[in-house]
């Protein structure tokens, strides 16, 4: 239905250049597919920069200088515990409420993962307080028991002490050799 001039009337009566309206429509959506896609890939970076989908072989990005965990703490610790095998813990950059912490659990009989957040910044002495760790996963779970609220503390030789409850044993890490 044209009135000899190019134009042609739309579905609702209003004249529109012919292919004009589809080449918007198709800009406008391409447009939207690229900001879901954006969002995506953000949302994404986001959740792996704050420590998301961890496993027990995650490898540690250098801190960032907004967060409370001091640089001496960050990367791989490794301790042998009697009768509870190899324990590896990884510390990673994150700001008080965010978990900084992944611990896995070795021994003859189990394999456990823990994750603890920090609670608040680090002392004036640098000691540095952690939540309770939760457990993401075990085999077999029933071995895995979460734990109490752990501080961690350099020590001048450049090991790692983690201490419990009152009344618990520490736990002394040495740094570990990058895969």
């Amino acid at each position: 239905m044209g009135d000899g001039r190019g134009w042609v009337v739309g579905a609702y009566g209003h004249p529109e250049v012919d292919g004009e309206v589809r080449d918007r429509r198709s800009t406008w959506l391409l447009v939207v597919v690229a900001l879901i896609v954006a969002l995506g890939a953000g949302g994404t970076l986001f959740t792996l920069l704050r420590g998301g989908g961890v496993s027990d072989t995650a490898t540690v990005v250098p801190g960032s200088a907004g967060g409370d965990v001091p640089q001496g703490y960050l990367g791989r610790w490794e301790a042998r515990v009697d009768g509870a095998g190899t324990h590896r813990l990884t510390l990673t950059q994150g700001r008080v409420g965010e978990r900084v912490l992944t611990l896995v659990a070795d021994g003859a009989d189990h394999h456990c993962v823990f994750t603890a957040s920090l609670v608040r910044k680090p002392d004036a002495d640098g000691t540095l307080r952690l939540s309770a760790a939760t457990v993401t996963s075990g085999a077999p779970l029933s071995s895995c028991a979460p734990a109490t609220p752990t501080t961690l503390t350099l020590t001048p030789d450049d090991h790692l002490k983690r201490t419990g409850q009152p009344g618990t044993r520490a736990v002394t890490y040495s740094r570990s050799v990058p895969d």
